[in-house]
């Protein structure tokens, strides 16, 4: 087995690890307000907290990348609109979707408007004041809880609280359950140009609920079942 000492690699060692290895990620395609109107980018560093209330965090390398091994100290446009303006519209991507996505991934000034360019239709938000993607079937409008500055180039960790939701008749039922299928999210991979779809849904035996220590014919049952797993 290979293994290795993160303090002896390259940040673009550590990045190839980590970033390989972590996936799929989903993707968080956020629109922040700035001086010059709205932003939109996408973060694959993402994913949730927790709830009561609903929280989420996306980590976002500076404007030099995660790749350049050192920070110029500039800061991409998302982190500086949030310090501006401490609200964003985070949005689950999918597949029909995905060009366009990646239009906002482009580092451009941060006098345009990556809306625009890729084409996307937008509407205000119900209570936040960056405007929403409509083509996205989830949209989330939030309000900033913290920015965390973390390591050496550094990474800035965002925070965020959900005050609004917004998902596709399509995509959510009567009992708030989410079509997996339906939502057809992108998921993030290693490498340039490295995106998978949700393509092959399995179930677990549920084996215990949780909250309550399992009783012995349970743990037998895990036990069993983990037998039959690869091992070595």
């Amino acid at each position: 087995m290979a293994e290795f000492t993160a303090a002896d690699l390259a940040v673009e060692e550590q990045y190839k690890l980590m970033s390989g290895a972590i996936i799929p990620r989903p993707i968080a395609l956020t629109v922040t307000m700035g001086p010059d109107g709205p932003n939109a980018a996408p973060f694959s560093f993402f994913n949730c907290i927790g709830v009561s209330p609903p929280m989420f965090m996306i980590a976002c390398s500076p404007k030099t990348g995660p790749k350049s091994g050192g920070s110029s100290g500039l800061l991409k446009d998302t982190v500086a609109n949030l310090r501006h303006h401490p609200e964003m519209v985070v949005h689950i991507v999918d597949f029909e979707l995905r060009n366009r996505m990646n239009a906002c991934a482009l580092d451009y000034d941060s006098s345009v408007n990556e809306l625009e360019i890729a084409g996307f239709n937008t509407a205000p938000s119900k209570l936040v004041e960056p405007p929403r993607i409509t083509d996205c079937r989830v949209a989330f409008e939030s309000r900033l809880i913290d920015i965390h500055e973390m390591g050496t180039l550094p990474y800035y960790v965002i925070f965020g609280e959900v005050v609004h939701f917004h998902m596709d008749d399509a995509v959510v039922n009567e009992s708030l359950h989410v079509d997996p299928e339906t939502l057809d999210a992108l998921g993030r991979m290693a490498g340039n140009g490295g995106y998978t779809k949700i393509t092959d849904k399995f179930t677990m035996p549920f084996l215990h609920p949780p909250g309550s220590a399992p009783p012995e014919e349970a743990v037998t049952k895990a036990r069993d079942i983990a037998k039959t797993d690869r091992s070595g």
